[in-house]
């Protein structure tokens, strides 16, 4: 499914747009047709018969245009009907596993010349996008509005049990009391977060216009996350084991996860390079402190990166003066200050918050 722009499939077919009114026109009509969208210019091989149109796109010239038998071409856009009532002939090495003949052309057609191509069935009453090897029944809007809300309040959930297992890791950090199982778990929370989140995307994009409000709650709820990740990731990451070795190669590997294996906590502490034994999650890891500097106002990613570049461990960081941090380039009495007073105020409101 991830193969292609999901948002630009769905974007012309959304609900509120021109196209998908014509499309719903069809649907409630009980007519039923095949629409090719021809954005490739690939289909004169496969047209026979009909005839050549050449107008602008209306939802009641489609929806006029549907009541014959053949097959209607658009441009790319579905700013312009080509042709209609053609005949449309997919080189059969194609394979499908559709049964009515329309949906079987459809299939072949999206396969051969990777148009996105749309068979509305009249006694199905139901619209199927092919393109490619992609297939998808769209739902109608009632059904996504209903998957949308569901799938949003799941996010909520597990936004919740994130937040929750970051305070109290962060309090285990302030105390030097972290071990890898904890690492793992807290990891392995944010890898779930961001695979709800792309559910809830996908429902959000076939809303359209419809899904803007959950679209906005869905972008401030998880606003941040990303980078809180990458920052958690670095903290704990088993720089020993292999050069060049970063943040970003431990994402791909947890990207190659499947949704069981991101149960399975050894794979979690795979990707991070640590072994896979039992006795290795009681091992006792000491954060670098990106994460937690990162919160502190009035200082950049800059500076964080000479700091933790010099003393290695938020531990030592912790045990600084105003007038050691100082002594780092760039530095100022103004930032050491803001340092000092930050950590300890995020450290006050983690225990605060527990």
């Amino acid at each position: 499914m991830m193969e292609y722009n999901l948002k630009k499939i769905f974007s012309q077919v959304t609900p509120g747009t021109v196209f998908r009114e014509g499309l719903d026109n069809i649907l409630d009509a009980g007519t039923g047709a095949l629409v090719v969208l021809d954005a490739n210019d690939t289909l004169e091989d496969l047209i026979d018969g009909g005839f050549e149109i050449n107008c602008r796109f209306t939802p009641q010239r489609l929806h006029e245009l549907s009541k014959m038998d053949g097959a209607i071409i658009l441009d790319g856009n579905a700013t312009k009907i080509k042709y209609a009532n053609v005949h449309l002939q997919p080189d059969k090495s194609f394979k499908t596993n559709e049964s009515g003949t329309r949906h079987r052309s459809a299939q072949r057609v999206a396969k051969q010349t990777d148009n996105l191509v749309i068979a509305i069935s009249e006694r199905r009453n139901r619209i199927t996008l092919y393109k490619g090897d992609f297939r998808y029944k769209v739902k109608n809007l009632a059904d996504i509005m209903i998957e949308a809300s569901q799938a949003m309040k799941t996010f909520e959930r597990y936004k919740h049990v994130l937040d929750r297992a970051l305070q109290n890791i962060t309090l285990l950090e302030f105390d030097g009391m972290v071990t890898l199982s904890e690492v793992v778990t807290v990891l392995q929370r944010f890898e779930m977060l961001v695979r709800i989140r792309v559910e809830v995307e996908h429902s959000i994009i076939e809303l359209g216009s419809e899904g803007k409000f959950l679209e906005i709650q869905l972008e401030e709820l998880f606003k941040g996350v990303l980078k809180e990740e990458e920052n958690f990731i670095r903290d704990y990451i088993n720089l020993g084991l292999e050069e060049e070795f970063g943040a970003a190669e431990v994402k791909e590997r947890l990207l190659e996860l499947g949704d069981l294996e991101l149960l399975e906590s050894e794979n979690i502490a795979g990707a991070l390079g640590y072994g896979r034994s039992a006795a290795t999650f009681d091992m006792e890891l000491d954060t670098r402190g990106y994460r937690i500097l990162n919160k502190v106002t009035r200082i950049t990613r800059k500076d964080t990166e000479k700091i933790i570049s010099k003393y290695e461990t938020l531990s030592k960081i912790l045990e600084l003066t105003e007038e050691e941090l100082m002594e780092i380039r760039g530095i100022s009495m103004f930032k050491a200050r803001s340092i000092k007073k930050g950590i300890k105020r995020l450290k006050m409101t983690a225990e605060w918050e527990k």
